[in-house]
């Protein structure tokens, strides 16, 4: 594999457990390829594949900090099987670069990262807006390069958000080029990286493709109530204490995580689903069924945004159905 930091065979030793959430089966014969490893969900993602023995690529934008997080997985799974792959999701070149240097079969790709706010409108360096360019239209991008490495049964699962309830998009103005609002871009962007997974899902099955598309959300997962990670996070015990109460409607980025990951590998799931914490207004607590609201699984936006996609990339998307 033509990527680094490949770590040691040997066995693996489990993570404890997350109170009330599900063990993972064994996972030695998968292998996972996780977008932003090197923090937050990601982090906490790859922590708990590798545990389960899962063969996990990292890739991530910074490689300083995804050796810190090789380093931090490594100290709670002796023997877990890691590999790091550069990935800037706002630079297709990148992006391209990423899916050609994996030359193994993948059995997931869980598409994470993501920027989550900026102060200004920032484009990428293809001169899309930042977050519609990375969030959604980069992870398409990268799904397509890695189309021909996915194995039969592979699942596609790209990261949601809640903020997609209220975010229907606009599509003759996906780039925000006609009035920029932070929080509103970030949703429309989830909104669209969801409405693309669902189209996914819809296109290869009218193709007879052996491949699950789908979506999943953390709920609301925050730093501050995860568990320490020296090098990855490192919440202070004052702001622990000050957050305790917040656990009512609030969970650790480790616990947000756990949807995710059941999507990449657990049972039950089917093309076109929607995971997320199955809490109060899915706000935390274990994995379960999720409804994505109807502007965002509407066939007609999705293939018209699909469409945009393909103009604003410059990628023809035919052969990922």
């Amino acid at each position: 594999m033509r990527i680094s930091a490949v770590a040691p065979r040997g066995m693996i030793a489990p993570v404890p457990a997350v109170p009330d959430l599900p063990v993972l089966p064994d996972l030695s014969d998968r292998t996972v390829l996780v977008t932003g490893a090197n923090a937050g969900l990601g982090y906490f993602a790859t922590e708990q594949l590798a545990a389960a023995g899962a063969h996990v690529l990292l890739a991530c934008r910074s490689a300083e900090r995804a050796a810190r997080a090789v380093a931090a997985v490594r100290a709670r799974v002796p023997g877990a099987r890691l590999d790091v792959a550069g990935l800037d999701l706002a630079d297709l070149g990148s992006v391209a670069a990423c899916a050609r240097a994996v030359d193994v079969g993948l059995d997931a790709v869980l598409c994470n990262a993501g920027v989550t706010g900026t102060d200004g409108r920032r484009t990428t360096a293809d001169g899309l807006e930042l977050m519609m360019g990375g969030n959604a239209f980069g992870h398409l991008a990268l799904v397509a390069g890695l189309a021909d490495r996915l194995r039969p049964g592979a699942r596609v699962v790209t990261v949601g958000s809640i903020a997609s309830r209220w975010s229907p998009l606009d599509l003759d103005d996906l780039q925000a080029e006609r009035g920029f609002r932070s929080f509103r871009q970030y949703g429309r962007s989830k909104t669209a990286a969801m409405a693309l997974a669902f189209t996914l899902d819809r296109r290869w099955r009218a193709a007879g493709r052996d491949g699950l598309a789908l979506a999943a959300h953390p709920g609301f997962a925050v730093d501050v109530l995860s568990p320490s990670r020296p090098g990855v996070v490192e919440p202070s015990a004052v702001a622990r204490r000050l957050a305790r109460p917040a656990r009512l409607l609030v969970q650790g980025k480790d616990a947000g995580a756990w949807p995710l990951v059941h999507a990449c590998v657990g049972a039950g799931v089917r093309g076109g689903g929607y995971w997320g914490p199955g809490g109060v207004q899915e706000l935390l607590g274990p994995p379960a069924p999720a409804r994505a609201h109807d502007h965002v699984r509407s066939s007609d936006t999705g293939d018209r945004l699909w469409a945009a996609a393909e103009q604003a990339t410059g990628l023809s998307l035919a052969g990922l159905a």
